[in-house]
């Protein structure tokens, strides 16, 4: 099952997630042979640089090569569960899982290395708007409706390292919109019945199959004030759905991946307003520590409710408001600006934690 943290708020128009399973795959295996396991090493150290890079283009990186061939190197842990589905009366044993862990220092380290952004764990989270045909009857997706199709799709994302969320379809939904509204893209509607979850981004589908003609999915994504279309035609669902998924992961991706910056040698004082008892400095420095965009983080001053802490980037201080903006723990006061108390031109960034 993914592993999110949602921080839901109100009053906001994001609702970030933090994945905390990135660096850890779990797979179905037939036995616990050594060669079996090797096997599963190499496919869940391929999944991992996907979930972590946001694209699976980067696995023909020439820089790669040699690193897929022996992922086992890469590996941090690894241990085997057996899962049963609980709600089968049967007498089978369940099905053999091998879960591998690999070392996040390592795996950052190699894309890194390789020019190849890194996505760290603060995510943002998709609302999926779709309406899913099959020949004459079409309804819109939900654990209500098509659970099949959720089950599905939570499976492809959380491959993904992507949060996603899906309408409940309760009194409340339906008299917001219905499966017509995502059909004819009725943008007023589907604006409403969004708004209810408060997401990132919404990505809005119309999926539809015939038999004998195969299937098309529509789609467009819109975060952040953008709008991204594309259309996909398969010979299966499963694929069309992959397809759909991964160009949502690969697009997120665009915007919030971090490129490593090789030049980039920053040190910026940032402060954070409100801060007036230890624990909400120990909250903040652990946030700040967290983030990807940050290489170090060092404490300068306390000074009445204000704390200041020199920070050392891996990439720009663009990159880390959009950071940031993705979690409900620390708000912008104002735009970064050149410190004039400091003769090296500084940058000073300010903010306010929110209790």
């Amino acid at each position: 099952m993914p592993v999110y943290v949602l921080f839901l708020f109100m009053g906001s128009s994001l609702q970030a997630a933090v994945v905390d399973d990135l660096y850890s795959i779990e797979l179905a295996v037939a036995d616990q042979t050594t060669s079996q396991r090797l096997d599963i090493f190499k496919q869940a150290f391929r999944d991992v640089i996907v979930k972590v890079s946001g694209s699976s283009a980067v696995l023909d990186h020439p820089g790669l090569s040699r690193p897929l061939k022996s992922s086992s190197r890469y590996v941090h842990q690894f241990r085997y569960i057996t899962r049963k589905d609980e709600s089968e009366d049967s007498f089978d044993g369940g099905q053999l899982y091998l879960r591998v862990s690999f070392n996040q220092e390592v795996i950052e380290n190699l894309l890194r290395s390789n020019d190849i952004p890194v996505w760290g764990k603060e995510r943002p989270g998709t609302l999926l708007l779709i309406s899913y045909q099959l020949n004459k009857n079409t309804s819109v997706v939900s654990s209500d409706t098509t659970p099949a199709i959720v089950e599905e799709l939570d499976a492809l994302a959380h491959l993904q390292g992507l949060p996603v969320l899906f309408p409940l379809l309760d009194l409340e939904d339906r008299v917001q919109f219905g499966v017509q509204d995502i059909i004819e893209s009725n943008e007023e509607n589907l604006v409403m019945a969004a708004a209810r979850y408060s997401p990132d981004a919404v990505l809005v589908g119309q999926v539809s199959g015939r038999a004998g003609k195969g299937w098309q999915g529509i789609w467009q994504l819109s975060f952040s004030g953008q709008l991204y279309n594309w259309t996909f035609k398969t010979g299966s669902r499963q694929e069309l759905m992959s397809q759909a998924v991964s160009q949502l992961a690969q697009t997120l991706a665009s915007e919030y991946a971090l490129e490593s910056v090789a030049s980039l040698d920053e040190d910026i004082l940032f402060t954070v307003d409100q801060v007036t008892e230890l624990t909400d400095h120990i909250k903040v420095l652990s946030y700040l520590q967290s983030l990807d965009a940050i290489e170090s983080v060092r404490l300068v001053l306390i000074k009445q409710g204000s704390v200041t802490y020199r920070l050392k980037l891996r990439n720009s201080t663009d990159d880390l408001s959009r950071l940031i903006a993705l979690s409900y723990v620390l708000e912008q006061l104002e735009l970064p600006q050149i410190n004039a108390a400091t003769d090296d031109q500084t940058i000073l960034m300010n903010y306010r934690f929110i209790r």
